[in-house]
């Protein structure tokens, strides 16, 4: 009988280290920082026993289409370029990036300590107590509100560090805005090796930041270099409410595409940012 209690309770030790503590962001942004509208996502912060990733919940979906159907048709490319895995207690960040319309997986590691000053206000959230942090991080500056009755020194993105999950934080520009919407425990480890560690079908390639600054800087300058080179008269391709029927037509598009790019660039970290021309 003590065997038995004894085994019982490693395997509950054992599943209780197994779980993924998951907490779900709603994160309003603003893609074009001379517009006052916003775009809106949910992210999701999944807390493993020996990792920290922080990914958009569409990945979810498509992986969950994907086990029902026993494939990878269902894919999906990150909108808002938030996908992180850390380990735990560690400020050390993989970050994974695509370039759009490039079939290329990109990651590099980047160290992000986060100097933290709490303050002394304090309130109440659906019977949680917050109290209020600041710091200035990526050429931002950021209010937090963290809870201590979570003790998990986590929260959205890279933030971390502080006694207590965060549940809302925001910069001064009100560019990013990230407030907690809910959590669930999982009883296991969830998988992410299919969509996250390798974006199905690829591997990523182990970069440094100059390398990406110079590959986004590379695609910007002609970002219509791979299609024009591989372009088949048979395909059936529309850029920007353009047909494209013949190499010649990718002539008239690279300014238009470059004009978006810088449009829409509003990075959340300024001091990383590309310095598109």
């Amino acid at each position: 009988m003590k065997k038995q209690i004894v085994f019982f309770i490693l395997m509950i030790g054992a599943i209780m280290n197994a779980q993924t503590h998951r907490f779900i962001y709603e994160l309003q942004y603003r893609p074009d920082p001379n517009d006052t509208g916003y775009d809106k996502g949910e992210l999701v912060l999944d807390i493993n026993p020996e990792e920290v990733k922080f990914y958009e919940i569409e990945f979810l979906v498509n992986d969950s289409l994907n086990l029902v159907h026993g494939d990878i048709s269902s894919q999906y490319t990150s909108l808002c370029e938030q996908t992180i895995i850390r380990k735990r207690n560690s400020n050390k960040n993989k970050n994974y990036f695509q370039i759009r319309m490039m079939p290329y997986y990109y990651v590099f590691e980047t160290q992000d300590a986060i100097q933290w000053k709490i303050e002394p206000d304090t309130k109440k959230l659906n019977n949680y107590n917050l109290q209020k942090a600041t710091t200035t991080f990526g050429g931002r500056n950021w209010t937090a509100w963290f809870t201590p009755d979570i003790s998990i020194q986590e929260g959205p993105y890279k933030f971390r560090g502080l006694p207590g999950l965060i549940l809302y934080i925001e910069d001064d520009k009100k560019d990013f805005i990230y407030s907690f919407s809910r959590n669930i425990n999982l009883p296991t480890t969830y998988d992410t090796k299919g969509f996250l560690e390798k974006h199905y079908s690829l591997d990523p390639i182990t970069i440094d930041f100059k390398k990406w600054v110079k590959l986004n800087l590379e695609f910007y300058n002609d970002p219509y270099a791979r299609m024009r080179t591989e372009f088949q008269p048979d395909w059936n391709v529309r850029i920007e409410g353009k047909q494209i029927r013949n190499k010649e037509d990718f002539a008239g598009l690279t300014k238009q595409t470059q004009r978006s790019i810088k449009k829409y660039y509003n990075p959340i970290e300024l001091d990383r940012a590309i310095p598109y021309p």
